[in-house]
């Protein structure tokens, strides 16, 4: 029983399917729906995604196979999760793990190695590790030993591969029951079990929580650049900083959206330490210090892989290595069934040689025995027998010949399959160079596309700012020829007005111009001002002063004439004066009109 996997949630997969199977009580290969509603129903509740399907209304049978089943799980919670939501997939092996575990292991483990916590971590590197698109669920013997010689070697243990060999020969594969009792009852004697436990939490954060490095660094601050001690754990996706080894204070956390860059600071700072960069963004960059030069190498080297491992797109460090290796094994094991045919054909071939030349030994016996009887036809078979023999030393010329021919041949066909994948990577390259040049191309077209619109709203706006212009161009001149009427008609009232102006009414010299605090005077108010009050006055005094003395009688006759006459002048002078006032504000009064 197969389906197809799941690059992204193949591990959720593997844990479904101990699951399923631990509900499959007579192992028919089929569940009831209603056992399937429950699982269904629990899963979607720890991932956050409750199913849009009933799971009896999607089934039209009682049972459902496992392959149906998955399909119905990555249709209604898997494709159901939104963009933004980030749920907890240890919560989803859990529940299946809870429903599996009670099927195949006792209650009471106490006496056991492994705590179930630690057994349940053994169980997600087993789903992790097994056989993609193979159920029953199973792991290569070879992928076992990759596990056990790392378990071994995270309790500080020698690898002793004979052993190892000794039971495993005869189980090509071996399913996580089995290597969870495997661990106990063979790796686990004269250990102590917080030692293999500690071993098992060590390499369930390689293998399952994707931990590619972690340990203590020194890390120079940005804004106050002092040096204070970190402890880093390096992940594909990102580096994240906490003050302690136990994790509960988180002070940062780089992420990895695109390749950092990883570089060496040659030269040591002023407190001895072996600085590295490691820039993130192009703006961003974080200066780290590692104790010695063997630590800082080691950090390079791991932050270097996980930039590798984001070029090639994978998601796991681990992952892409199991891969290889699977691709190591069935490449190894192809070429050992290979060998194995090769040396089937030659052994047949060397049977069918050995019953000719027992054939021939006994043709040869007969002849010899006829050659007994016979005298007289020995010399033709003693000519028959060189004959056969030098036939067989043909033959086996021959073989020579054609084992030597299918070693070149071999050799040839080795080659050739490296000339294929030399050229199926050049093509992958040229395929990769034609997609980034159609998207450069896309992206001109698309930015060309741009500046064009943009020029188009340009001119638009421009012949909108010319008709704006010859708009305000006419206003000008409109308004232009308005000033100008203005003027004009301005001209032509301060014509008039002056024109006014020379025209004397009769009495006064000039009209009377009011002011705020007009005289009081025997000629009444506001008869003519304080200014032309004084310039008369003035104008008295100079006269009286200019005038000859005379005899005391004619003096005094004079000046009374001369009084009376500048009175009369005075007189004359505040009646123009007024007159030319009122003619003023009449004038006034027609400019208004008009």
């Amino acid at each position: 029983m197969s389906t197809p996997s799941d690059p992204d949630r193949e591990d959720q997969l593997n844990a479904l399917w101990h699951a399923f199977h631990a509900l499959d009580e007579k192992r028919e290969g089929t569940v009831q729906k209603s056992k399937l509603k429950v699982l269904t129903h629990s899963l979607g509740t720890v991932v956050y995604t409750p199913p849009m399907e009933d799971v009896e209304k999607h089934f039209g049978d009682q049972t459902v196979t496992f392959q149906a089943y998955a399909d119905f799980v990555k249709s209604v919670i898997f494709q159901g999760l939104s963009e933004n939501s980030i749920p907890d997939w240890s919560r989803f092996d859990q529940v299946c793990w809870q429903i599996c575990s009670g099927k195949h292991l006792s209650k009471d483990r106490r006496e056991k190695t492994l705590t179930d916590n630690h057994a349940f971590q053994v169980w997600q590197m087993f789903n992790r590790l097994a056989e993609p698109d193979r159920y029953p669920l199973v792991m290569d013997i070879e992928e076992v030993q990759f596990l056990l010689q790392k378990l071994v070697g995270a309790m500080g243990g020698q690898w002793a591969e004979a052993d190892f060999h000794h039971f495993s020969d005869s189980l090509p594969t071996m399913s996580v029951w089995q290597l969870i009792a495997c661990i106990e009852t063979r790796y686990s004697e004269g250990i102590e079990p917080e030692t293999v436990c500690e071993a098992v939490t060590e390499l369930h954060k390689e293998l399952v929580l994707d931990v590619v490095k972690e340990g203590l660094m020194s890390k120079k601050g940005h804004v106050r650049t002092n040096w204070k001690e970190r402890w880093f754990v390096l992940k594909p996706c990102s580096l994240v900083y906490y003050t302690s080894k136990d994790q509960k204070d988180k002070k940062g956390e780089i992420l990895n959206p695109t390749p950092w860059k990883v570089e060496l600071l040659g030269e040591k700072s002023r407190e001895g330490k072996q600085r590295l960069l490691l820039t993130a963004k192009a703006n961003m960059s974080y200066e780290m210090a590692a104790s010695d030069l063997r630590s800082r190498q080691a950090w390079i080297t791991a932050i270097q892989s996980v930039i590798d491992l984001s070029k090639t797109g994978c998601s796991s460090l681990v992952k892409k290595h199991a891969q290889k290796r699977r691709e190591m094994r069935e490449k190894k094991r192809a070429e050992e069934m290979k060998e194995k045919e090769r040396k089937r054909k030659d052994s047949e071939l060397m049977e069918e040689q050995r019953q000719k030349l027992e054939e021939e030994k006994q043709a040869r016996s007969e002849a010899e025995a006829r050659l007994a009887q016979e005298t007289v036809l020995r010399e033709e078979e003693e000519q028959m027998r060189r004959e056969l023999e030098e036939m067989n030393r043909q033959l086996e010329k021959l073989l020579d010949e054609e084992r030597q021919a299918k070693k070149d041949e071999e050799i040839v066909r080795a080659l050739q399959a490296k000339l294929l994948q030399e050229e199926f990577e050049r093509r992958e390259q040229l395929e990769k160079l034609k997609t980034d040049q159609d998207k450069l191309l896309e992206d001109e077209r698309k930015q060309r596309q741009e500046l064009e619109q943009q020029w188009r709203e340009e001119q638009q706006r421009l012949e909108q700012l010319q008709q704006e212009r010859e708009a305000a161009d006419q206003q000008l001149k409109e308004a232009s020829q308005k000033l100008q009427d203005a003027e004009e008609k301005h001209k032509k009232m301060m014509a008039a007005v002056e024109e006014r102006k020379r025209w004397k009414a009769p009495g006064l010299a000039r009209p009377i111009q009011p002011t705020a605090r007009p005289l009081i005077t025997h000629r009444g108010l506001g008869a003519f001002t304080q200014g032309e009050f004084e310039i008369q006055k003035q104008k008295k005094l100079f006269s009286e002063d200019s005038e000859p003395h005379s005899e005391e009688g004619g003096t005094g006759e004079s000046k009374s004439q001369q009084g009376g006459e500048q009175d009369e002048v005075f007189d004359d002078e505040v009646k123009e004066k007024k007159e030319e006032r009122l003619s003023d504000e009449g004038i006034g009064e027609e400019v208004k009109e008009d």
